[in-house]
Parts: C-alpha cells; structure tokens; sequence
C-alpha cells in the first residue's frame, strides 16, 4: 500500500504562464484544447508523436505537466493510456477536464462526399462517427492513425480529394481542409474526459474529484463498492484492467466524489493494494 502525506488545508493558486505541457499532437487535436481549457491559454502546450511519449517527457522533466484522453462516452476508456497510468508509478492527476467532442469530415477543398473512398482518423473517432459512416460512406476503407489531427495532416499533405479525416474543426483551421459534414458522432452527448498529469505529490486537498487504483481479486470488488457507499464516497467512473498474475485478478481505477479522510478509512483494512493518485478540480 502506498502511503501518502497527511491532508493539506488550503487550496494553492498556481501560475501557469510558464508551464510546459506535453500532448498527443500534431497541432490541432482535442487534447490541445483541453490544455488550452484547463491552463487558461497559459504555458507553452508541446506536441509528441504517441501518448507514451507525452508521458516520457514528463518522467524525464522535459515538461511539468502532460494531458491525455482517458474515457468517451461512445468509445468507453481509451485502454492503452489507462494503462500508462498504472504502469507508471511515478503519474499524479492534478486535474481533469471534461470536453464536448464534435467530429466532423474534413477533405481537400475540391473533394465533395461521392469522392471519398478513404477516411483516417484515430480509432476512437472512427468509432465516434461509425453510424454516420455506415449511412454515408458505406465502402470507405476506414484506416486509424495516431490522432484526429495527423488524420487531418495527412489529408493535406497527400492532396487526393479521395482522402478525408474525422477530426474537429480546429483541424479544418490548422490544416485549411473543407468541412463536408459537421458533428457526424453517433450522439450529441460525445464528451471525452482528460486527465492533467505530473509528477509531483499527490495532493490530498478536497478538491472537486479523488481518484485511486486499487488492486486485487474481482470476487471481493462488492465488498470494496459496498464501503464506498457506506462512506458516501460518490462514485464518478471505475475503469478495470488485468493484474496480468491471475485470472480474475486485476487493477480498478476508481473516481469518486470524496474527501482524502474519507479515503483513509476506505483503506484500512482492506484486502486490496492501494495508489492514490491525487485530488483535483474538474473543468
């Protein structure tokens, strides 16, 4: 179990305007605007070419702080950078960020929709807008990329009016690409949540979330839901990935509406392992 230090009492009112931020670029995507969300449009937000090297450049102090996508409420967890979470020990949330996502088709400025026989995106937008795609381009080949913006990029460079990408309308300013349809994902409730990363203590003022990984068998996870409850912890989202030691064993990243003192006593006792990961506000 991972101890943690004892509750602060007063909220610190940070100074963002010479932050670095890492994020899954290129220029463009929705995370970029979900640092420029949560840092006010302060800081310098830097682009890398893979999630795992956002992450790596926080770990070796090229950058403070790192934003990545963790769940759609179309696509579910974005499972490969919930796994970074629990694979790198060293990860705190200091804040999260909810955005409301709005794909859209983007080609080069020639190209109508009959022209469209490939579309890039990530996979998550390619799930996002999979029933408009299956009304309106039922024989486009669908190919995933690293972001909604390299899809975009993509599109640009290759210059084939055959050629579009999911991506968000930034992307249509970043890249000058043609909007052929605007808000193509499945539903208008399309929010991603993200989680703003560093490398700091964990903090253990109240602040609007609380969230944890706790670790152990899937036969005694009522019985940790039944002490959340009991300890009017509110829970806000549980995302579950194998321990890989077991079957039926496996790492529970939990979200709660909570104080840290009530975390304490969630602990005690328990036959799960525990990580916190830190107390943050929700923008």
């Amino acid at each position: 179990m991972i101890g943690c230090s004892a509750p602060q009492e007063n909220k610190e009112t940070k100074d963002y305007s010479n932050a670095h931020v890492s994020y899954l670029g290129p220029s463009g995507t929705y995370t970029e605007e979900a640092c420029e969300h949560f840092f006010e449009n302060k800081g310098s937000y830097i682009p890398y070419q893979s999630v795992n090297e956002v992450i790596d450049a926080l770990i070796s102090n090229e950058t403070e702080y790192a934003v990545i996508p963790q769940e759609n409420t179309i696509g579910g967890a974005v499972i490969d950078y919930v796994d970074l979470i629990i694979e790198k020990k060293e990860l705190a949330v200091v804040g999260e960020v909810e955005l409301i996502i709005k794909q859209n088709l983007l080609a080069n400025k020639d190209a109508t929709l009959s022209d469209i026989k490939t579309v890039y995106s990530h996979s998550q937008g390619l799930l996002q807008g999979k029933d408009w795609l299956n009304e309106n381009l039922p024989d486009a080949e669908l190919i995933t990329v690293s972001s909604t913006a390299e899809a975009a990029r993509l599109v640009k460079e290759e210059n084939d009016i055959s050629k579009a990408a999911i991506a968000s309308l930034k992307s249509s300013e970043v890249y000058d690409l043609k909007i052929l349809a605007e808000s193509i994902q499945n539903n208008d409730s399309n929010k991603t949540r993200f989680y703003v990363l560093s490398i700091e203590e964990p903090s253990t003022i109240n602040n609007d979330r609380l969230a944890f990984i706790a670790s152990g068998k899937a036969e005694e996870l009522p019985d940790l839901m039944s002490r959340i409850d009991d300890l009017k912890m509110k829970l806000i989202t549980i995302h579950d990935r194998p321990l890989k030691s077991e079957l039926g064993e496996y790492y529970y990243i939990i979200e709660c509406v909570s104080d840290y003192s009530q975390y304490e006593k969630l602990i005690r006792n328990s036959s799960f392992t525990f990580r916190y990961l830190g107390s943050f506000d929700l923008r």
